[in-house]
């Protein structure tokens, strides 16, 4: 009876009782190109050594290499001379599962690592003439991190801080500028969103004290400067490129553009770039050597102006497709106007994106017809500060589009886009988790949300795509009017072998695929979700 039982034991998979790992964060969560590193992964991880899978920010294989170490919790990235500069998704996986993906930021600029002490002005490590990017951590309560760094008269130093975007720190951050005395000569505390910038020009040639501290992103009752473990940070010091947007904000994909770059410290030679015409949708980032970042530039099937050439023209061309206007409000209490006439009776959306794309202006949209009665306005939209208002026309009507700050502030970093379309019918799919587990010879329900917009109301078709051989995934069917309508479950089931991989989950409009989407998961920090799911196929 013994020997009977002891078989049985035996005959349970080893990894039975094993648990897919959870990734928390990573220090330092980056580095240059053509350099490697160790890296410290902070988490959950019943079992060691781990598997990784990497990918870039558009979802991309990368050449980026990661291989864990003997000692558990320690990563070896190597990132190539080659690699494109940017965010990088990290997961780490064993044979029962997944982790959720956490960012690596490769940049083309050196980097360095906080070191303690560095609390006060004299004990701030010397970095000598800017041009790097430090890893971080306010490790506890009350920590305050300095660096010294030594600046020409005039010259322009961007101090910009990353941290409750992208990395997701549960932090506020706070920047300042301070003399080697410790007066203070510049702060800021919330540029872009929780995260500071500051541009600085120095007045004199010296060595000058930048240090910040944080305080938590979700206030509490305490009044003091907060820290943690999780309280990780990189903090961009350059006198080198530093782009701040380009513009135009977007562009269409027929024809080559042409975009100027708008920032501190861009070269006269590299302020003007040309690209291509486009084949497909796209958010390309524009990069110049020697940059500390990239400028996104939005390209769509759209007409493409500036506020400057509209000017010209007087009025907004007949909106037959969609119009993508690229503005600034350069003046405090600047209010720029639109004017379009409508053809008939027609629905319209107008929005209008500034601090989605690190516009420092908190957009007011107002829509008015000739009689200066306002059809529409709106501030904000959801929990975002960026605004779309909907509005129907009469015909042949003219209507005024107006855009300013809500504070009436304004200067050249207060840019924007405003879109003007019918409301697109369409529909995106979401998922509830970023990876999941087939157990070998059974079936795995994933459950998909569907969301309609403008009124679609056709067929989508549902399905997994870049499974294993030996797996395979059922359609299913989202029908307007119907329970399938916001939510549907696709099924995979096979017998393939044991083995982890990415895949996605596609939506068609069941015709010729013209209207098609990649289900997404959000992941902290990041604004728009990441399709490439995590598969993980247990054996029997």
């Amino acid at each position: 009876m013994r020997t009977a039982l002891l078989g049985v034991l035996i005959s349970i998979p080893a990894y039975a009782e094993e648990k897919a790992p959870k990734l928390t964060g990573l220090f330092p969560h980056g580095a240059s190109r053509g350099t490697t590193v160790t890296v410290s992964a902070s988490g959950e991880f019943p079992s060691w050594p781990l598997d990784s899978w990497l990918c870039e920010e558009r979802e991309r294989d990368t050449n980026l290499t990661c291989k864990a170490l003997p000692e558990k919790g320690k990563l070896e990235i190597s990132i190539p001379g080659d690699a494109r500069p940017g965010i990088y998704w990290l997961r780490l996986y064993n044979r029962v599962g997944a982790s959720s993906p956490r960012p690596f930021l490769v940049s083309d600029l050196p980097d360095a690592i906080e070191k303690e002490p560095n609390n006060s002005s004299n004990e701030a490590p010397h970095l000598g003439k800017p041009g790097r990017m430090i890893h971080g951590r306010l490790e506890k309560k009350g920590d305050v991190d300095s660096y010294s760094v030594d600046l020409e008269d005039g010259d322009v130093l961007v101090a910009d801080l990353t941290a409750s975007r992208v990395l997701a720190s549960p932090m506020d951050g706070s920047l300042q500028i301070t003399s080697a005395g410790g007066f203070i000569l510049a702060e800021n505390d919330d540029d872009q969103g929780m995260d500071p910038r500051i541009i600085f020009r120095a007045p004199a040639p010296g060595r000058y004290i930048v240090r910040l501290f944080a305080f938590p992103a979700k206030p509490n009752s305490s009044i003091q400067f907060s820290g943690g473990s999780d309280y990780i940070y990189r903090l961009a010091l350059t006198t080198g490129p530093f782009i701040e947007y380009s513009y135009p904000l977007a562009a269409g994909l027929a024809a080559p553009v042409e975009v100027t770059l708008h920032g501190w410290n861009i070269p006269e030679d590299r302020k003007t770039i040309k690209l291509p015409a486009n084949g497909g949708r796209s958010l390309d980032l524009i990069r110049i050597p020697g940059a500390a970042n990239a400028a996104p530039l939005a390209r769509e099937d759209c007409k493409s102006l500036t506020e400057e050439e509209y000017a010209k023209m007087g009025r907004l061309p007949e909106p037959t497709g969609t119009l993508i206007v690229s503005g600034r409000i350069s003046a405090p209490g600047e209010r720029d106007a639109y004017v379009f006439s409508a053809p008939g009776k027609e629905n319209f959306e107008v929005s209008v994106t500034a601090r989605r794309v690190g516009s420092l202006l908190d957009p007011v949209l107002m829509v008015k017809d000739a009689d200066s009665k306002t059809v529409a306005e709106k501030d904000d939209t959801d929990s975002e500060l960026d605004c779309t208002a909907q509005f129907t026309t009469a015909e042949n009507k003219t209507y005024r589009i107006e855009v300013r700050d809500r504070f009436s502030h304004g200067g050249r970093r207060f840019f924007y886009m405003l879109r003007i379309a019918r409301p697109a019918r369409a529909f995106s799919l979401k998922l509830a988790s970023d990876s999941f587990v087939l157990d070998k010879g059974k079936k795995l329900e994933i459950p998909v949300t569907v969301d309609r917009r403008g009124g679609y109301e056709g067929k989508i078709l549902i399905t997994a795509t870049g499974l294993p051989k030996g797996v395979s995934s059922t359609t299913a069917e989202s029908l307007h009017g119907e329970d399938s309508a916001k939510a549907v479950k696709i099924v995979l089931e096979g017998d393939s072998t044991p083995l982890d991989i990415p895949f996605r989950i596609r939506g068609s409009d069941g015709a010729d695929g013209s209207e098609a989407c990649w289900a997404g998961y959000n992941v902290p920090g990041r604004k728009a979700p990441l399709t490439k799911a995590w598969l993980t196929v247990k054996g029997g």
